[in-house]
């Protein structure tokens, strides 16, 4: 693809992955404040399924790793709803999962290297 063409893709990743970050983090954060991250499973799956589709298309390894990481982790809690998940590690990682993705973003957004 010609720069063209990609420049307004990015624009567009940038701008969608940065949404869907600050509703990842929102909805970690309303966990921590009482509300269960258990009730936002497919949400939260939908999610990081969508950053990591965008990310594998622009060929940010490093987001779409993670994301997909994080797609496994809440598809096999989606599927099997284990009951010994301690949901409050988990939305720890989420968070931290956030802090990473939001980097490689600004990163992005810097014109350097993720």
């Amino acid at each position: 693809m010609s720069n063209l063409e990609t420049e307004p893709m990015l624009e567009i990743f940038l701008f969608e992955t940065s949404e869907l970050v600050s509703q990842l983090e929102n909805i970690a954060l309303a966990s921590e404040k009482g509300k269960a991250i258990e009730d936002k499973i497919n949400e939260i799956f939908r999610i990081v399924h969508t950053i990591k589709s965008s990310a594998a298309m622009m060929n940010f390894e490093s987001i779409a790793s993670l994301s997909h990481s994080m797609e496994d982790v809440f598809y096999y809690i989606r599927e099997n709803q284990p009951r010994n998940v301690d949901y409050s590690v988990l939305t720890d990682i989420v968070l931290r999962s956030v802090d990473f993705i939001k980097n490689e973003v600004n990163q992005i957004q810097a014109g350097n290297e993720p």
